[in-house]
């Protein structure tokens, strides 16, 4: 359905279509035999960044300084910047038309339609597809200058790049010169403030000095450790043997006792030889015997010097003494250790501070001397890197010469086909958009979406062709048409047949006369007796047809100047009379409401089959609605892409106003073809 409705477009403006075609395509064609020769031609360069500088930095243990990659897109801007076009420019003096040297803005851009016209030097760069390759296309009338301009550009850009690429090293030299300047000064301060704490801190080698005082620190712990573990032997020494000392006595004397004091050993002797003498004495002689009381005497004396000996050396041990030495020493070494251990606690709480103070400096320091160092070695790379710099362009082909006969533009052949491709888009565009601005009646689809019953279409007649079907062939589309329509309205009218109907229309000169004629001899045709009133008091038009004089008519009639049998006019068509408008009245609006009128019509209805009735345009007089009123029904003529629908829904609005019975629309001046 939409082939069909863009069809049919197409065949009601083919004729804007064409026109547009022809001019477009024609212009197309013989502009290209008029325009001058433009020559091209193009050199391909090369831009990547290079890895030889790097290489060659790295043979020699030297690391090149990091080039960033650049994208083809940004290469491709860069070598039509305005200096690299003006330096191009001034080189080979380039001029425009008038004498004056192109603009670099006019080098790089050229106006489609001036440059065709009047061509001029013009470059573009592309980049080849796959590949790290820039083409560098140049375009001018002459051909040998397109080459140079290709050549010349290249040549430029590389020259311009390798330029870039040192000013960029010796921009960086002196970032890092400067640098370095600074980054020494700090180098030597923090030398300065380090040694300036050494001195304040009273140290040299701070870590050293921390070492030991924590191996002074443990050993002075463990010291006092032993110590401990000393004092605590020494006092249960004491306690021994203070323990075996009280135990002495006259029977039990230790041997460390005889050892250390040899009067105990001689008494303890000589008491042990009394005691044996006076067992032996005492199996010979009585206990009373006197000399048993000299030896008990004796035995008891030295007894009692031994007791006496034996507290003389419990109170003056030798052992005792020595070991109340060595308590008092290892407490006297006790309390320098606590005092050692205080001191060096003392010194080790200072120690953090001064370690985190120095761990600072020597930090700052490092970081100083690392950066200073960095800083050195790259100011050395770059200096190597600038004298080995090499450019990232580089020319692969340069341009040739095109030949003379073989010029870029105008290509014939190429815009023949463009003009002819755009010529019929154009023309196709401007006859659709011409038909979408065109909100005229054109289709029989169009009236039935208005919701009106369409009675039929009646083709255009074409020029010298006869008005009235009764002149033409029977096989002619026309009377063909007027026969649906004559049936139409009789399918219509089924439930109430008419007698008699008004034909009108919106706008003038839609055929609503030449169809009203043409209705009526339809009707005749089928054996009817019918009559056509001409109810346009003001442009009457059915005289006309048959060429008869319009002197006597419905205006003598209501003026009651003559009577209506005298006014019928027969015609040659079997079964057809006219009644024609007679003269133009003065007020024609007047008569056609006078109830003249309605009895006009009602006499004719009585003495007719059919009467039809050709009445002014709805839109031009209000007429047609007071003829609707005193006749069965009515029948719009709608004109073919004349009538828009502004005007058709005005007409709508007045019949549906008036309660006129509107049997139908008639689609006139149809062109054939253009509704499928």
């Amino acid at each position: 359905m939409e082939l069909k409705i863009i069809w049919e477009i197409i065949c009601r403006r083919k004729w804007i279509i064409i026109q547009a075609f022809l001019i477009i395509s024609l212009t197309a064609i013989i502009g290209s035999f008029l325009l001058p020769s433009v020559y091209e031609t193009s050199a391909k360069v090369y831009a990547k960044t290079s890895n030889t500088a790097s290489s060659l930095l790295a043979t020699i243990g030297l690391q090149g300084v990091d080039q960033q990659e650049v994208e083809t897109e940004t290469r491709l801007e860069l070598a039509i910047v305005g200096p690299i076009l003006e330096e191009v420019i001034s080189k080979l003096q380039l001029r425009a038309r008038d004498g004056s040297l192109l603009k670099p803005s006019e080098l790089k851009k050229s106006k489609f339609i001036v440059s065709s016209i009047f061509p001029q030097a013009y470059v573009e760069l592309e980049q080849i597809e796959d590949a790290d390759l820039i083409e560098i296309k140049a375009q001018s009338p002459d051909a040998e200058e397109a080459a140079i301009i290709a050549n010349s550009l290249a040549e430029v850009y590389i020259e311009h790049n390798l330029s870039q690429m040192k000013e960029e090293y010796r921009n960086a030299k002196g970032f890092i010169e400067n640098q370095i300047k600074l980054t020494r000064a700090d180098y030597f301060n923090l030398l300065n403030e380090i040694k300036q704490f050494m001195i304040a801190e009273d140290t040299v080698d701070l870590e050293t000095e921390t070492r030991v005082a924590i191996e002074t620190m443990v050993d002075l712990i463990k010291g006092k450790e032993d110590n401990i573990l000393n004092i605590s032997r020494v006092r249960a020494e004491i306690e021994t043997l203070k323990g075996q000392l009280d135990r002495e006595n006259d029977a039990k004397v230790s041997s460390s006792a005889i050892t250390e004091n040899p009067q105990i050993k001689n008494l303890k002797t000589t008491l042990t030889d009394l005691e044996l003498e006076l067992a032996g004495m005492l199996m010979e002689k009585r206990p009373a015997h006197p000399d048993v009381a000299a030896i008990n005497e004796k035995i008891a004396r030295i007894r009692d010097e031994l007791k006496t000996e034996i507290s003389v050396f419990q109170e003056t041990s030798t052992s005792l003494q020595d070991f109340e030495r060595e308590l008092a020493a290892l407490k006297a070494q006790r309390k320098n250790i606590d005092t050692n251990i205080k001191s060096h606690i003392s010194l080790l709480r200072v120690m953090p501070h001064k370690v985190f103070r120095e761990s600072q400096l020597e930090l700052k320091y490092n970081v100083s001397q690392e950066h200073y160092s960095s800083l050195l070695e790259s100011l050395y790379q770059v200096g190597i890197a600038e004298a080995m710099a090499i450019s990232e362009i580089r020319l692969v082909e340069a341009a040739t010469v095109p030949d003379i006969d073989d010029p870029e533009s105008p290509s014939i052949i190429l815009n023949s086909i463009v003009g002819i491709f755009l010529g019929l888009m154009f023309g196709l565009g401007l006859g659709f958009m011409v038909d979408y601005l065109d909100d005229t009646i054109k289709t029989s689809d169009e009236v039935k979406n208005l919701g009106i019953t369409l009675l039929g279409t009646i083709p255009k007649f074409r020029r010298g062709q006869p008005k009235l079907i009764s002149e033409m062939d029977p096989k002619n589309p026309l009377p063909e048409s007027y026969r649906t329509i004559r049936n139409s309205i009789k399918f219509a009218t089924l439930d109430k047949p008419v007698t008699s109907l008004i034909v009108t229309s919106a706008l003038e000169k839609e055929g609503k006369s030449t169809t009203a004629i043409n209705l009526a001899i339809s009707f005749a045709h089928e054996g009817k007796r019918v009559v056509v009133l001409d109810a346009d008091l003001r442009k009457p038009a059915i005289h006309q047809f048959f060429g008869v004089s319009n002197l006597r008519g419905v205006a003598n009639i209501l003026a009651e100047e003559t009577g209506l049998k005298e006014s019928i006019i027969k015609t040659d068509i079997k079964g057809l009379s006219l009644l024609t408008s007679g003269p133009i009245p003065h007020d024609p609006g007047r008569l056609i409401e006078s109830n003249k009128m309605k009895h006009l019509i009602g006499e004719l209805t009585e003495q007719y089959d059919m009467v039809i009735i050709d009445s002014p345009p709805v839109l031009v007089a209000n007429d047609a609605i007071i003829l609707a009123g005193y006749v069965d029904g009515s029948i719009g003529i709608l004109e073919s892409e004349k009538l828009t629908l502004k005007a058709f829904y005005q007409l709508k609005d007045f019949l549906i106003q008036a309660n006129v019975y509107l049997i139908g629309m008639i689609l006139n001046k149809f062109k054939l073809g253009t509704d499928g």
